[in-house]
């Protein structure tokens, strides 16, 4: 452990002891900030002690700590334990901070707590079907977007770990695993004062307790059982999920970071040192096409791209006539894609520079896309779901720019980009009937055209030879 650092100039302000190996939240370096400072900044929402205070964001101050203090009205503790609490572990909580937090101690207990609290809080409202003026965040299914966006952000985060535990502290300890012999009652609940079930203190959570169709919004892994604070992010996250198995065992730093599991492949992605193999530039989409690559659109949880292993003509130098698939997870694009990528690719440079799977897909993504053509031939193959009004430019911008700053120093898809690259060298004779189709057979008129001009030289030939074979015979 480094030496004690106290900050003077702000008297009570508590000792940090500097542990690097516990940084899980950071300030997003200028460097990746400066391409879209808008991604990585809330809009709507602080959490954390890092844009806490921010004057653009004062007017969910009150929301937040409305919805704290019906959080401390439904627990088992009183405010001052939450605080006690709070302050038992802040030490821990500051640790997790890549940077020095630089508030009092006091003010930064009361911000940690109204946080924290406003999240679980608003994570049981999301879970309950429920009216009234109290629910007013989830009216606008704009505003509810907008609170996910910014509590994806990697500035804007709190450890998952003191979230969790502060849901079990607050909450009745038997609320998870509950006995088999005691089932919750089933009782409508329509407002805050009905959250506990009389008989057994349960936690009445629709995302716990709740059976019918609304059960299949997360799977669970062999019928485990999955904590229920856990049930509750994965139901407001539901979005990023994506068909994964959800599992007890599943310990995310914090919300950036459970979206990025969500988002990884379920198998883990095999990792090659750049200077140990070459791989130079792919060709883009539509030319990849011509040579006979067909993009499939790759049902799996998580975002993959796979080479086709069956494909074995183009295994050796001669000319290759097949076609070859590329599977690809789909990605679906909207006004979120940015952000949350953005997000999760800051938190992978930094945490998991050397398995940096969201990283590696889109920067072979930048290598296929170049233009609308390349976009559009993605969409038709299902591998892009375009949300973006329509417009294919957008999608050209998103992808090409999301790279940017991003060093390619690793490589999980040299495989698949020396697959792609040999298959192009040898499908000389695909990529050669390709262009003939593209210039002379485009579209119905201008293959009606080829195929006059071909009459027309046939016929020309044809005459010719009679005429010269006529001078011959007289």
């Amino acid at each position: 452990m480094a030496s004690q650092m106290e900050d003077q100039e702000y008297g009570d302000a508590i000792p940090i002891f500097y542990q690097p190996e516990l940084w899980c939240i950071y300030r997003v370096p200028n460097k990746l900030r400066n391409v879209n400072p808008a991604s990585y900044t809330p809009q709507l929402l602080s959490i954390g002690p890092f844009h806490h205070g921010r004057l653009e964001l004062k007017d969910m101050e009150n929301n937040k700590r409305m919805y704290c203090e019906n959080f401390c009205a439904g627990s088992m503790k009183t405010i001052d334990e939450l605080k006690l609490f709070i302050k038992s572990r802040l030490q821990d909580i500051v640790g997790c901070y890549a940077w020095t937090v630089i508030q009092q101690e006091t003010e930064l207990v009361d911000v940690i707590l109204v946080d924290a609290c406003f999240i679980i809080e608003l994570f049981l409202v999301n879970s309950e079907e429920t009216t009234g003026n109290y629910y007013h965040l989830f009216r606008s299914p704009w505003l509810r977007k907008a609170l996910e966006q910014d509590l994806i952000l990697f500035e804007n985060q709190l450890t998952y770990s003191l979230l969790q535990d502060l849901y079990d502290f607050g909450m009745p300890s038997s609320c998870f695993n509950p006995p088999n012999e005691v089932k919750p009652q089933k009782q409508p609940h329509t407002g805050h004062e009905q959250r506990y079930c009389l008989s057994c203190f349960q936690h009445c959570l629709h995302c716990v307790h709740r059976t019918g169709p609304h059960d299949n919004f997360v799977e669970i892994a062999n019928s485990e059982p999955v904590h229920p604070f856990l049930k509750l992010t994965c139901e407001f996250f539901k979005e990023y999920i994506k068909g994964k198995f959800v599992r007890n065992g599943v310990a995310p730093k914090h919300f950036t970071d459970l979206v990025r599991h969500f988002l990884c492949p379920e198998e883990e992605m095999t990792w090659v040192d750049n200077r140990r193999i070459s791989v130079k530039n792919i060709y883009d989409a539509r030319t990849l096409k011509e040579a006979g690559l067909n993009f499939r659109p790759l049902k799996e949880a998580g975002l993959v791209i796979k080479g086709d292993e069956s494909h074995k003509f183009c295994n050796f130098n001669v000319a290759c006539f097949t076609s070859m698939d590329m599977k690809v997870s789909q990605i679906r694009v909207n006004d979120q894609t940015e952000c949350v990528i953005r997000n999760v690719m800051a938190l992978e440079r930094l945490l998991y520079p050397k398995s940096a799977s969201i990283c590696k897909y889109f920067l072979l993504m930048d290598k296929l896309v170049d233009n609308v053509e390349d976009v559009n031939l993605m969409i038709k193959s299902g591998v892009i779901d375009n949300k973006l009004a329509g417009c294919s430019e957008l999608v050209v911008n998103l992808i090409n720019s999301l790279c940017l700053e991003i060093m390619d120093d690793s490589c999980c898809y040299g495989g698949v980009c020396n697959q792609l690259n040999r298959h192009y060298g040898i499908s000389f004779w695909k990529r050669n009937v390709a262009i003939l189709k593209r210039v002379y057979f485009q579209d119905l008129w201008t293959a009606s055209s080829t195929i006059v001009g071909l009459f027309v030289l046939v016929f020309s030939i044809i005459g010719t030879i009679k005429s010269i074979g006529y001078r011959y015979q007289t």
